[in-house]
């Protein structure tokens, strides 16, 4: 009867642990600046890094999504990424010796609309 106790209690505790556990995976979906298509492929290989699944940055709308693996890396480190690559986020601004390392064509910053 204790032995039957215990083996329930352990698998109670198992459970709870096992449910608690942080998600395989993550998706997430914020602004990036970019204008065109260099932009594009340089946002996109900023984020080829370990514990990146998927990415996709949509010019149209300004939008990446990026499916991670959050025990591999974190949500503000997708930023900091980016802010290297010299492009602004939703949550991070590039620093002025970031920027200057993007191409001619792709100085977001002094155009009207972007």
């Amino acid at each position: 009867m204790k032995k039957n106790i215990l083996v329930l209690f352990l698998l109670c505790i198992g459970m709870s642990v096992w449910a608690q556990k942080q998600p395989k995976t993550m998706e997430t979906q914020f602004w990036v600046a970019g204008v065109c298509g260099m932009c594009e492929k340089t946002i996109e290989n900023a984020l080829d890094v370990k514990g990146v699944v998927f990415v996709d940055y949509d010019l149209s709308s300004h939008q990446i999504k990026v499916i991670y693996k959050p025990s591999k890396i974190a949500d503000s480190k997708l930023h900091q990424l980016l802010n290297e690559a010299g492009y602004d986020t939703e949550k991070s601004t590039a620093t002025d010796e970031q920027y200057s390392r993007v191409h001619g064509c792709c100085k977001y910053r002094s155009l009207e609309d972007h």
